[in-house]
């Protein structure tokens, strides 16, 4: 089946959506994007990613009439011509059609390009954990910015996949900043939690900021600071967090075990509690997660 994706104004055909090979957003990367998690049919934090969609617009200078509602209603109607139960709504907003020069154009119309994605998600990873590596951050010092320029986070991102592993923490100045994609997260103690800072060094994950909010209100204690690769390994447990992948247990850094190989009791009580917060907004991923220990 050919899904439908939006262009500029028009819902056309996947395969028949094209751009301009002088696009700045092909030729530059100047474009920014956000990607949302669908659960059954249900869009998830819906505000929260359309305003760091806005956020992100005024950070690169791209003139751009956002309108919210409007956004609220094309990717609806994505998601029902599509057919979209468990999946991802990918925006991307170029600076549009331009003369290869490296300064803005003085006159330019934005690319607007929405698609959706249907997402098989294998369930054993949340029963049993995940391994990471560690590896230098070679990024830019605005990855507060969700832009498109991420070739560092691909070439991390294949090297985890070379060396067996599910994803790549990436190390700045000695510290753990955040997965090549995905939030990074370690348990102190019962109820000590910390991840990174949402400052230029990181990508201010909305699911990130959702759990921080669900943690707080369950009484857990949530320090953003900064954290080395000594204190991970050593960590009572660790967990990423991210659109699609909700909360994941991370079970080996490098080749450490952390939370003895397996994912740990508050791990899991943090799974719990987020898919609750997803049950809650209508949609039913602990369900299609099916994950053993929600029934224990």
């Amino acid at each position: 089946m050919n899904n439908i994706t939006y262009i500029n104004n028009k819902f056309v055909k996947h395969s028949n959506a094209k751009i301009s090979v002088e696009d700045r957003g092909f030729l530059f990367a100047d474009s920014i994007y956000e990607l949302i998690g669908v659960f059954n049919k249900e869009i998830i934090d819906t505000d929260q990613h359309l305003n760091r969609l806005d956020l992100s617009l005024k950070k690169v200078k791209i003139k751009y009439r956002f309108n919210k509602e409007k956004f609220k209603k094309i990717i609806t109607k994505l998601i029902k011509l599509n057919n979209i139960f468990n999946g991802y709504i990918y925006i991307q907003i170029t600076r549009g059609v331009a003369e290869r020069k490296h300064e803005f154009p003085k006159k330019y119309k934005p690319t607007t390009i929405i698609f959706t994605k249907h997402l098989n998600i294998d369930k054993k990873i949340y029963e049993k954990g995940v391994k990471i590596i560690t590896i230098p951050d070679l990024r830019w010092l605005r990855r507060d910015i969700k832009t498109t320029s991420l070739l560092p986070n691909v070439l991390s991102k294949q090297l985890a996949i070379e060396k067996n592993a599910f994803e790549s923490w990436l190390i700045d100045n000695g510290n753990i900043t955040e997965g090549s994609v995905s939030n990074a997260w370690i348990i102190k103690s019962s109820n000590t939690i910390i991840t990174h800072p949402a400052n230029n060094k990181i990508l201010k994950g909305v699911t990130r900021d959702t759990v921080i909010k669900i943690l707080k209100k369950n009484n857990f204690n949530i320090k953003e600071r900064s954290f080395n690769l000594i204190e991970a390994k050593n960590a009572k447990e660790a967990f990423l967090t991210s659109s699609t992948l909700s909360v994941l247990p991370v079970v080996k850094i490098d080749n450490y075990n952390v939370s003895n190989g397996k994912p740990g009791d508050i791990t899991k009580k943090i799974m719990y509690l987020y898919n609750n917060y997803i049950v809650k907004n209508k949609n039913s991923l602990a369900k299609e997660l099916k994950i053993a220990w929600l029934n224990q």
